[in-house]
């Protein structure tokens, strides 16, 4: 498995929120999803681009122990929720901060010319209201001390995401039961556990502190279901309860953060001992190459869901 501290600060997530008004930095991404349902959960690890920041030497600036820091390169994100009858100011920890001049000159560093990737962890004390009075939460960018404006986000209780790219390899992040990752060299075979790496499933049991590697026993989430599609290049739907064969959603083995680890959470799921007739895919060669032959989907305790694509060893 490709564990370490910061593996998982190679997330990007797009979407865009634009200032008016007001110059200095300007919140221009964050979430998986369009503006303006840009939605944070508890623990989740996202990737906020900021335009507007000033130039940070190094380009790169990476949390190299636990507890994450609440501070990188000078640079610190609040989130602050005014919420019915309380409020609170949560400090994001951060993982890595990175910088992209997007001018092409290495010796204009202009802050028009920069964008900025702050990789962080949403703390797990944030209090999700999927409907909550205005002012709406918001967060607020700061560098070297000085605020950005704020930037409005809604809260929900989970907005699970599976993670792609690990360890250079394009596809979801599921591994064997021996840490290998699944692929279409190395793919699953009949009646084995497969574990699936994601983010922001939300809340656990017990509940751990935010920016702290997760303890042994590792914290469960309740209510996750997944279910088999065995299909090529098959997208995410969600399951419901019952029979994972049939296409609604049974329990995992596991669901819960993964031991050592600052909000990566890990789904352990046992495949069906027979595998269905599996289609035949098109080769990588072809004008539309298949990237799977099975998606396990998933569904978060509330309204979230995704699904891994990954590809299996059809049976004989």
């Amino acid at each position: 498995m490709c564990q370490r501290l910061l593996w998982i600060g190679s997330l990007v997530l797009l979407a865009s929120s634009h200032a008016t008004g007001q110059s200095g930095p300007t919140l221009v991404g964050s979430g998986y999803g369009s503006p303006p349902y840009v939605s944070v959960a508890p623990g989740q690890v996202l990737t906020l681009w900021v335009a507007g920041l000033k130039a940070i030497s190094p380009s790169t600036s990476n949390a190299t122990m636990f507890p994450l820091p609440t501070s990188l390169a000078g640079i610190s994100v609040t989130l602050n929720q005014t919420q019915r009858a309380f409020s609170q100011t949560l400090p994001l920890t951060l993982i890595s901060v990175v910088q992209t001049n997007l001018c092409g000159d290495p010796l204009n560093t202009a802050q028009a010319c920069l964008l900025t990737a702050i990789t962080g962890q949403i703390p797990f004390e944030l209090v999700s209201d999927p409907f909550p009075s205005p002012p709406p939460s918001a967060l607020v960018i700061s560098q070297d001390g000085v605020n950005s404006q704020s930037f409005p986000v809604g809260t929900v209780e989970d907005n699970v995401h599976v993670l792609t790219g690990c360890g250079g390899y394009p596809g979801t992040c599921v591994t064997h039961a021996d840490g290998s990752l699944v692929s279409s060299a190395l793919p699953a075979q009949p009646g084995e556990m497969v574990v699936i790496y994601t983010v922001g499933l939300g809340h656990t049991v017990p509940a751990v502190a935010s920016g702290q590697p997760t303890p042994v026993p590792a914290p469960t989430v309740g209510g996750v279901l997944v279910n088999f599609d065995f299909r090529c290049n098959a997208g995410p739907s969600r399951p419901a309860g019952g029979n994972a064969r049939q296409g609604i959603g049974v329990s995992p083995a596991f669901a819960g953060l993964t031991p050592g680890q600052a909000g990566l959470y890990q789904i352990n799921v046992q495949l069906p001992n027979v595998f269905p007739a599996v289609q035949a895919c098109p080769e990588s060669g072809a004008y539309y190459p298949a990237f799977s032959n099975l998606t396990i989907n998933i569904a978060s305790p509330y309204f979230s869901y995704d699904g891994a694509a990954i590809w299996v060893q059809p049976g004989q």
